[in-house]
């Protein structure tokens, strides 16, 4: 499912408008009844309801004028509240309407909401702002909005909740917390990444009658089964081990060994033929709990982190590898940096650099330019954190526009970017798909190790790197939502995500 910008959502109106003729009028009206819709499916009679629209003075507030009007048909205790009767033409000939049918309209100041405390209203529906808005509410509009959170009653937000920047999700300043949001024609991203998502409570999507043909060049999509290619799951009786990848990791420390463990184990129960694991000596002690069909090459490190002259000596093994995992555990510091290095300047096969290998190549020009002319794939897999590091901004900034934060790092790497976060992003520069799937329970030390080491396994086995990150990010999450059937968020673990993989595969495999 595509998921749109303001602008585009505003362009797609033009071109219904200008390019095949539909009236707006005729899509507002649309967009109310659809709301309306919606309330009559769950609450079924209204007679006996309160309810309560607030307005806004552009196009959202007509669309309010719309539901109250369908709501006053079939309820006779509906209060339309106004800011201001100066509201934009459209939105004009549906307050008019109102008017001509003697429905309760009240234009709104602070003594009006004030008395509002000693009524209550079983459903309210929000039709203050739409997806426009671009500055912080304050005023009568940041107090109704608290007032409409703190009512007790339903609340239906119509396109967007207002006060949610509907193009980066963000609250500007305060934002209606909505039971349920009724959107059109396809999802926006401030219904799709957080905060957003949490005010917009269930979200509906609406079609309103726009033609599918004038849609077009949507580059971000919900990322869902269909847009996986599941053929590489399919093993010939007559294969072997080779057909299926050689996975180099390099990984590990006597501080984090765990990493390399959790990312070898992943490889290889996501499917690759063949994986081994180059760690440090001195985290050996953690390998109890490596799988026994991993491959391990321990190398001499320095103080129980990896050394550049203990790496060099495994060169000859990396003609083997199908693909080269970097990062997991390595801890920071000069060495990293110089293996980087080295293996950008000597190798050249599929990366996917992780962890402390992004905090390597974000304090090194030199490696940051060696990516940039790496031939082979390549798949980043920053977290917040990291993106800020590498992109030298504020953390900050990531969180307030992370679709942006994450094209430009793989537009300037020619890589493919997999930001990880509550909302996932994978992206190739061009194309964005947004990842909904998993829970707060895989918020835990070593997730990303675990992801890293599913992208590995996939890449591996032959899918492209935009491919192996769609599929690897999809069952990362789809692991662990099966494992929220039986368990709490509280008590997933990472390894439990690698042993639920079998499940998930399964369910990707079936559809």
């Amino acid at each position: 499912m595509f998921v749109l910008t303001s602008s585009q959502m505003r362009e797609i109106d033009r071109k219904a408008l200008h390019v095949i003729g539909i009236p707006e009028v005729v899509l507002m009206e649309n967009a109310g009844f659809c709301v309306f819709e919606e309330i009559k499916k769950d609450f079924g009679d209204l007679k006996d309801k309160n309810i309560a629209v607030f307005c806004g003075k552009g196009n959202n507030g007509g669309d309010g004028f719309v539901v109250a009007r369908y709501l006053a048909q079939v309820c006779p205790n509906v209060k339309v509240f106004l800011f201001d009767e100066n509201v934009t033409l459209t939105s004009k000939v549906f307050l008019d309407v109102l008017k001509k049918l003697e429905v309760d309209i009240n234009i709104l100041s602070e003594e009006l909401l004030s008395s509002l405390k000693t009524q209550r209203f079983d459903i309210i529906v929000d039709a203050i702002f739409g997806i426009g808005l671009s500055k912080d509410i304050e005023g009568l509009y940041k107090k109704t909005i608290e007032y409409i959170n703190s009512s007790g009653a339903y609340v239906y937000s119509v396109d967007i909740p207002s006060g949610i920047c509907s193009d980066s999700a963000q609250v500007k300043g305060c934002a209606v917390k909505a039971s349920k949001t009724v959107t059109f024609v396809y999802p926006k991203i401030g219904h799709i990444l957080y905060p957003g998502s949490y005010y917009c409570g269930k979200v509906i999507v609406k079609d309103i009658g726009i033609p599918e043909k004038i849609i077009k060049d949507i580059k971000v999509k919900i990322l869902t089964v269909e847009d996986l290619d599941v053929s590489k799951f399919y093993r010939y009786p007559d294969s072997h081990k080779g057909d299926y990848g050689k996975v180099g990791i390099v990984a590990g420390s006597k501080y984090y060994p765990g990493a390399a463990v959790l990312c070898s184990n992943a490889a290889l129960q996501s499917g690759c033929g063949l994986c081994y694991l180059i760690t440090p000596k001195e985290a050996l002690y953690f390998q109890n709990f490596r799988r026994p069909e991993i491959i391990v090459l321990p190398l001499e490190g320095k103080e129980g982190v990896i050394s550049f002259d203990g790496f060099v000596k495994f060169d000859e093994f990396f003609a083997k590898f199908d693909v080269l995992g970097f990062g997991c555990g390595l801890t920071k510091n000069e060495e990293v940096e110089k293996i980087l290095i080295h293996i950008l300047e000597n190798f050249q096969i599929p990366i996917v650099i992780d962890a402390d290998g992004l905090n390597s190549l974000s304090s090194s020009q030199k490696a940051k330019k060696l990516l940039k002319s790496y031939k082979s794939q390549k798949v980043l897999t920053p977290h917040y954190m990291e993106a800020a590091r590498i992109l030298n901004v504020d953390v900050k900034d990531i969180a307030k526009n992370p679709i942006d934060a994450a094209t430009k790092i793989a537009s300037e790497f020619k890589a493919i970017c997999v930001l990880k976060g509550s909302r996932t992003i994978i992206t190739d520069g061009d194309e964005v798909f947004i990842n909904v799937l998993g829970n707060p329970g895989m918020a835990k030390g070593g997730s990303g190790d675990v992801l890293t080491g599913i992208i590995l396994s996939m890449i591996a086995q032959g899918c492209s790197a935009f491919e192996a990150a769609k599929l690897a990010v999809y069952l990362h999450s789809l692991s662990a939502d099966i494992l929220l059937e039986k368990k709490t968020m509280q008590t997933i673990l990472p390894s439990e995500i690698i042993d639920g993989l079998d499940n998930a595969i399964r369910r990707l495999i079936k559809g």
